[in-house]
């Protein structure tokens, strides 16, 4: 059955191509060079085939346009503008021909928590004054979505890094993932409650509340 034609119609071979698919032209060039060139025959569109009966779906195209959803996987590690070749999903061929593949360009949406460096994910938590003076665990999210528990040492200073090994991105096509990189903010609270308030002012009568500058010499 030849692609377009109505099921139980018959299919006659063109008479034009005598079933090619391609005729031959004879063009001559101001009247003196003459030269024969060879392209789709028009009479069957290249087909070989004339269809008597076409189908009243495709028109007798052998092909009809509607809209289809694809599902396939996304490969851990992707990377941003990275394209992906759907093999045998795209357009269908011609006279029964293979499918062409479809082109999908991978656009990775940001993230208001990770920032991805490499094969590495990084981000920063805030803690508290006293978390960071006394130590504390704390939760530290991951992009797989589970929560890592991590102890923070006491006398930790704002901007420390901390690194979790193997929590950060798949690498493509390998088995080697990256790390999870989280830098700690300590936060200074803005307001106290009047018992807070003198717990604080307590607190800076045992300390001295200038730390000592290191002073330079002249070689640095």
């Amino acid at each position: 059955m030849v692609l377009g034609q109505n099921h139980g119609t018959k299919v006659e071979t063109c008479p034009i191509c005598h079933g090619t698919g391609q005729v031959k032209k004879n063009q001559t060039i101001g009247g003196f060079a003459s030269f024969q060139t060879v392209g789709p025959c028009e009479n069957c569109r290249a087909t070989g085939k004339i269809i008597k009966e076409p189908c009243e779906t495709c028109k007798g195209k052998g092909t009809i346009r509607k809209n289809v959803k694809i599902k396939f996987d996304i490969p851990a590690g992707i990377v941003d503008g990275q394209t992906l070749i759907l093999t045998g999903k795209g357009e269908p061929g011609k006279n029964g021909g293979p499918n062409g593949d479809i082109y999908v360009d991978v656009k990775v949406r940001k993230s208001s928590i990770f920032t991805r460096n490499g094969d590495n994910i990084e981000l920063t938590i805030p803690i508290t004054i006293t978390q960071a003076t006394l130590g504390a665990k704390i939760k530290v999210p991951t992009v797989g979505g589970e929560d890592v528990d991590y102890d923070i040492q006491e006398g930790t200073q704002s901007g420390s890094k901390f690194t979790i090994r193997g929590k950060g991105f798949k690498k493509l096509n390998s088995s080697y993932t990256g790390d999870l990189i989280f830098t700690v903010q300590v936060q200074t609270p803005k307001r106290l409650s009047k018992e807070q308030r003198e717990l604080f002012v307590a607190l800076a009568r045992t300390m001295n509340e200038q730390p000592p500058i290191k002073k330079k010499g002249i070689f640095g």
